[in-house]
């Protein structure tokens, strides 16, 4: 079995821009494994955006608009740092191409973590999160905290934000969280048996979880 390092990032942080770069260039690894779907990947570089009413009609309204309020709020957050959502592992495809890397996409189809929003989460879970979100909630916890958005959020930060959306949403983390991360960890099992050193690059909220399932 191969090593296996992962590094939690923060989608909109500049700082994790420079820790992908770093530590690629430090580790030279095997592989460099993204928490992306190969659709996912297409759909940031060409910017594609599937129409509004086709997704409306395949999601339903109530899943529609909790897709749609969860994206306004991450790039309303990009745009406070200037960062686009997902740009580290952008960083990642380009920094492994420079240095001639294999690159291995190890995250759940999107079309898959979508539709999955759709059958497994009730609507009044989905409504009071969106409720939670038009409340001022979320940034208030960042305010409350003093969360530089420049930057990967501490872990005691990390933490408390995954136990509560562990505790008030258990329906969307065991979506969004708890399956793609037993997803993405039998992947960088699989990469492990083929490559000697696997990078992992994946969202902060899943850092502490993938450890867990990887033991």
């Amino acid at each position: 079995m191969g090593k296996i390092i992962i590094l939690p990032t923060s989608h909109i942080a500049g700082q994790s821009l420079r820790e992908v770069r770093n530590l690629l260039e430090r580790e030279k690894p095997d592989c460099v494994a993204l928490e992306l779907d190969l659709n996912r990947f297409y759909a940031m570089q060409a910017e594609k955006k599937q129409g509004s009413l086709q997704t409306l009609k395949l999601l339903g309204p109530v899943t529609f608009l909790f897709y749609w309020v969860l994206k306004k709020l991450q790039k309303w957050l990009g745009g406070k740092t200037g960062i686009l959502p997902g740009s580290e592992m952008l960083q990642g495809v380009r920094v492994a191409g420079e240095l001639g890397l294999k690159i291995a996409f190890i995250d759940q189809d999107i079309r898959t973590t979508i539709l999955r929003l759709k059958d497994k989460v009730g609507w009044r879970e989905k409504l009071k999160l969106i409720w939670f979100v038009l409340k001022g909630l979320t940034l208030g916890f960042i305010k409350r905290e003093k969360i530089d958005l420049q930057k990967v959020p501490e872990k005691r930060i990390i933490k408390e934000a995954m136990l509560l959306l562990e505790r008030e949403f258990p329906q969307l983390y065991g979506v969004l969280v708890s399956e793609r991360n037993r997803v993405m960890a039998n992947r960088l099992k699989a990469l492990s048996k083929r490559f000697k050193k696997v990078v992992a690059i994946v969202g902060a909220g899943h850092g502490e979880g993938l450890r867990k399932l990887l033991l």
